[in-house]
């Protein structure tokens, strides 16, 4: 695309947002969209890059304005984010999903104003602690376990058929799919509210449609990004194009269910979400795998 000049370039280490925070990550790919081939729905530079520490499952390609220079800045634009989002979680739990690209505005510090100035000692001890908090704050963050999904065998080798299908074979999925995502969601939230009820907390009973809700969302927003194979974007495109209004959850179908759920134990692992809910999640995710075996034998077509 003519005009749009990129900002960062392959093998650059960059600050990049995830959610309502920046992490480290290293540019592996750039490339420039226009409106017959991007993924996103933005236009202009985007960069596939690798987060520090992360596995290669968080990999994903980002417009320009989720990334920061590597410098002073960047830092303190992170500290800043850290520090709202430490205070945040203090005051509230927050949201499961957050927005990429986001930041909150400061607040001022208390004590600094034109009557008096706070005596440079004390701004340099302050400043030491506010580092060590977001440090601690991000080594937390980064420490969490990973939520374990279970993924069933038998769903193991229709992955492996799917990534051997379109990586080797040049054979993508026909779409729209039948049943769709949503459809199958929705069957199984249909499914789980007339069985085993009584084996469910009654916490879980009432989190069963919003978990739904929340997987549909999720997948909407991680397909383009996420889980698609190289050769599979331009499908992609063209379904947006030929479907704007319309979500990829009513066209894609289990095969990119299955991926999403495959990425979806270090996401969730990254959430802010209580342990009671996080683990009625994850036995609703297992769940819905073994539903998948059960009742969606058409994803292996």
């Amino acid at each position: 695309m003519a005009g749009a000049v990129p900002q960062f370039m392959v093998d650059e280490y960059v600050l990049a947002y995830h959610g309502p925070l920046l992490y480290e990550a290293r540019v592996l790919l750039a490339e420039s969209w226009d409106e017959s081939n991007t993924l996103s729905g933005q236009v202009g530079p985007h960069y596939f890059i690798h987060y520090k520490g992360w596995k290669q499952t968080w990999d994903e390609w980002v417009p320009e304005s989720r990334l920061l220079k590597l410098n002073e800045a960047g830092f303190a634009k992170r500290r800043a984010l850290l520090e709202a989002q430490a205070k945040k979680g203090r005051s509230s739990i927050s949201s499961a999903a957050g927005t990429a690209g986001g930041g909150g505005s400061g607040t001022a510090s208390p004590g600094i104003g034109a009557a008096g100035r706070k005596p440079l000692k004390d701004f340099k001890k302050d400043g030491k602690k506010r580092g060590r908090d977001a440090l601690d704050s991000e080594t937390d963050f980064m420490k969490r376990p990973e939520v374990k999904i279970v993924i069933p065998d038998i769903l193991k080798l229709v992955l492996v058929d799917d990534w051997e299908n379109v990586t080797k074979n040049n054979q993508l999925v026909a779409l729209p799919r039948k049943p769709n995502v949503r459809e199958l969601l929705e069957e199984y939230r249909q499914y789980a509210s007339a069985s085993k009820k009584q084996e469910r907390s009654a916490r879980a009973t009432a989190l069963l449609s919003e978990i739904i809700s929340g997987i549909t969302l999720y997948f909407d927003r991680a397909l383009g990004n996420n889980l698609l194979y190289r050769f599979e974007r331009a499908q992609y495109v063209e379904q947006k194009r030929q479907n704007p209004e319309k979500p990829m959850s009513e066209i894609y179908g289990a095969e990119h269910l299955l991926r999403l759920f495959v990425n979806f134990g270090p996401f969730i692992a990254y959430t802010n979400i209580d342990t009671e809910s996080l683990n009625i999640l994850r036995d609703y995710i297992n769940d819905i795998m073994e539903f998948v075996v059960a009742c969606c034998s058409s994803c292996a077509s």
